[in-house]
């Protein structure tokens, strides 16, 4: 490497050392970081180099901490006491603390949509983010391999339905279910080909580790939600979506916040007010899935009477999945649909 060149590559080696091998636990000298330039890159500088290079990046706005140390040392031209400043514990403040990635990195562990290979290198570059220090941390972290059917188009997909969504334009695809033999299989019309639907898509959300699109079938004037691991063949069209004034359910547009407490898990339906019992010790499970959507009245007999506004189809799964705890007690409607799946689950378990 040419002289100059090696000058120039010496404050980006510098650099790629703090960024590399530093954070709030983990500092390094001027003197360390000249041995880390030979043993890395086979650089040979001094302590000046190396202060001379600090001081420009910080100078530049990079984000280096350090802390500086006033030292005396007597002139070899005049023989008097002078003092300098010496930058020491020196790390490089990442953009996202440990705790921050270690958040990120658990969300695409427990994500049920993100195919393993693409989840397992996603993680590695989470972890990149960091210091060596976190990586050898992240060896404790193991990512399990896929525990059902994964779609390897997911990525493509969510690529076309984002740019869709902002571009404002519709998309068609092929919407599939899962055979016994763990492949997907496309819906098929009355003719048995393939169908291809038009979507008007909204927004992508994600609910239960699972990607979804709230959009509007083209053919249909409600809102529908999507299992976005289960689109194949998407294609962009150059059509406009449907303007959600149109769509049953979205006629004063999207509140995204409103609409997954309403639809919990996704099950879409009209909203309707639901009145539940819980005994009070399970309260904390209601927050958990309405979050701060419900009313809450207190009963002398310890039970709780919750109020909400939901889908009456997202609430009969929830009513069926806790009905050893929450009793619901109106609409009457969604009352006798509950009381239909429960003694359909006794039947079929002939009690």
């Amino acid at each position: 490497m040419p002289a100059d060149l090696g000058k120039k590559v010496i404050i980006i080696r510098i650099l790629q050392i703090l960024q590399r091998y530093t954070d709030p636990g983990h500092t390094l000298t001027q003197q360390q970081i000249v041995e880390r330039l030979r043993d890395d890159y086979g650089m040979e500088v001094n302590r000046a180099t190396v202060r001379r290079n600090l001081a420009d990046l910080i100078d530049a706005g990079y984000p280096i901490q350090y802390t500086e140390v006033v030292r005396s040392f007597a002139s070899k031209k005049t023989g008097e006491a002078e003092e300098s400043v010496i930058y020491t514990d020196l790390y490089y403040e990442h953009d996202f603390t440990e705790a921050e990635l270690h958040m990120l990195i658990d969300g695409l562990l427990f994500s049920r949509s993100v195919p393993y290979r693409q989840r397992r290198q996603l993680i590695d570059k989470l972890g990149n983010l960091s210091s060596v220090h976190f990586n050898r941390r992240m060896n404790n972290v193991h990512c399990m391999s896929a525990d059902s059917p994964q779609n390897p188009e997911l990525f493509h997909t969510v690529d076309i339905l984002d740019e869709a969504i902002t571009a404002g334009k519709q998309v068609r695809i092929t919407y599939n279910h899962y055979g016994t033999d763990l492949k997907l299989h496309p819906t098929r019309d009355a003719e048995g080909r393939a169908k291809r639907q038009v979507l008007n898509p909204y927004r992508l959300v994600a609910s239960e580790g699972r990607y979804y699109l709230i959009c509007n079938n083209d053919r249909h004037d409600t809102v529908s939600n999507y299992r976005v691991d289960r689109i194949t063949g998407i294609e962009l069209l150059e059509t406009p979506v449907k303007p959600t004034a149109q769509v049953k359910g979205l006629e004063n547009g999207l509140n995204l916040q409103e609409y997954m407490a309403r639809n919990l898990n996704m099950f879409y339906g009209p909203p309707e007010d639901v009145e539940f019992l819980i005994p009070r010790s399970h309260v904390s499970l209601v927050i958990d899935d309405f979050g701060r959507h419900v009313s809450f009245f207190d009963r002398e007999d310890g039970q709780v009477l919750c109020r909400l506004t939901a889908s009456a189809e997202a609430m009969k799964h929830w009513a069926v999945r806790y009905a050893n705890i929450a009793r619901v007690l109106k609409p009457a409607a969604l009352v006798e649909a509950i009381r239909g799946e429960i003694a359909a689950a006794a039947a079929l378990y002939e009690i």
